[in-house]
C-alpha cells in the first residue's frame, strides 16, 4: 500500500513539472491608459501663479513629455509645470506625454484653461459715495468670517476694485465690514470671491449702490459660493 501512495505522488510531481508553463505566467509590460493634469480650468489675479500636478497612468514606464501655451500667450508665462498670471486674458495650457510600452509609442495629452483676471485699484478719495455691507462668507460649506486667510470679498465696478472686505468682530461676533465707493448712486457693483487655495473665482451677486448700510451685526447679509466640480 506504501509503495502505491509513493507511485502516486511521483506521478503527480510529474505532472506538475510537466505542466509548468501553465504556472509561469509571462509578466507583460503595462499599457498607458492615460495622463491627467491636477486642474482642468483656474482663475489666477495678476501676480499669481499656479504648479501643476501631472499624474500618469500606469506610472511605471519611462515619459518625455511638453508643454506648450495656446490662445492668448501673452496672458500668462510657463516655466516647466509653473505658471504665472502676466496680464488679464484667457490661455490654454496643454501638456503631451509619449511614453514606449510594449515596443509601441502612446502620445497622452490633457489641458486646462487658466483665466487670468485683475482687479484694477483706484483711489478711493475719488469718489463721494459710499455702501456698507456687514455681511459673512461660506465657501465650499466651510465659514471664512473668522479666518480668511487669502480669500478675497470684493466689491467689482467694471473692473476697478472698489471695496475690499475686512474681518471685523463686536461682542464676540465675527464678521466681514465691505465697504464699497460708487462714482454716484445706482452704479452696480458685482460681489466677487477669490479663492486662491483652489484657484477660482466667484461672481457671487449684483448689488446696486445705494449709499445705505445693508445687513446687521444680528442679521449679517450671507455670501455662500461653491467650487466648480469637474468630476473626472
Amino acid at each position: 500500500m506504501k509503495q502505491i501512495v509513493n507511485i502516486f505522488l511521483l506521478f503527480v510531481a510529474l505532472l506538475f513539472c510537466s505542466c509548468g508553463e501553465f504556472f509561469n505566467f509571462e509578466t507583460e509590460e503595462p499599457t498607458v491608459d492615460g495622463l491627467r493634469l491636477s486642474h482642468h480650468e483656474v482663475d489666477l489675479i495678476v501676480g499669481d501663479s499656479i504648479t501643476f500636478d501631472v499624474e500618469f497612468s500606469p506610472d511605471t514606464l519611462p515619459v518625455s513629455y511638453y508643454w506648450q501655451v495656446k490662445g492668448d500667450e501673452d496672458a500668462i508665462e510657463l516655466a516647466g509645470r509653473k505658471v504665472n498670471a502676466l496680464k488679464e486674458g484667457q490661455a490654454l495650457v496643454v501638456v503631451q506625454a509619449q511614453r514606449v510600452s510594449n515596443e509601441a509609442v502612446d502620445v497622452v495629452a490633457d489641458s486646462c484653461y487658466v483665466n487670468v483676471f485683475e482687479w484694477r485699484k483706484v483711489d478711493y478719495n475719488e469718489f463721494l459715495y459710499e455702501t456698507v455691507v456687514y455681511c459673512s462668507l461660506v465657501v465650499d460649506g466651510i465659514t471664512k468670517t473668522d479666518n480668511m486667510g487669502t480669500t478675497r470679498l470684493a466689491a467689482v465696478v467694471d473692473g476697478e476694485l472698489r471695496g475690499l472686505a475686512v474681518m471685523r468682530e463686536m461682542h464676540g461676533v465675527p464678521y466681514l465690514e465691505l465697504r464699497i465707493r460708487a462714482s454716484w448712486p445706482g452704479e452696480v457693483a458685482n460681489i466677487e470671491c477669490y479663492n486662491p487655495d483652489t484657484h477660482q473665482r466667484f461672481v457671487i451677486e449684483e448689488l446696486q449702490l445705494d449709499g445705505e448700510t445693508h445687513g446687521t451685526l444680528s442679521d449679517l447679509k450671507r455670501y455662500r459660493c461653491k467650487s466648480r466640480n469637474y468630476g473626472n
